[in-house]
């Protein structure tokens, strides 16, 4: 089994993944703010909210049976 293929970023395959490619887009995100406010209590927030969301997505997703 592997662990990304190369369409992963559109839909992934596997809980890994998923968590990979959330992180990934978090960081995104945690720059983009950053650049924008110069504030670091924000980034951080940003970045609480995409893990978390990553998370929580991944678990429901694995529970529904998404990547069987």
């Amino acid at each position: 089994m592997d662990f990304l293929s190369w369409y992963d970023w559109i839909t992934p395959t596997n809980p890994f993944a998923s968590i990979f490619f959330g992180i990934i887009f978090t960081i995104i995100g945690g720059i983009t703010v950053w650049v924008n406010t110069k504030r670091l209590k924000t980034v951080l927030v940003t970045a609480i909210t995409g893990i978390a969301v990553t998370g929580i997505g991944v678990a429901i997703l694995n529970t529904i049976g998404f990547y069987a």
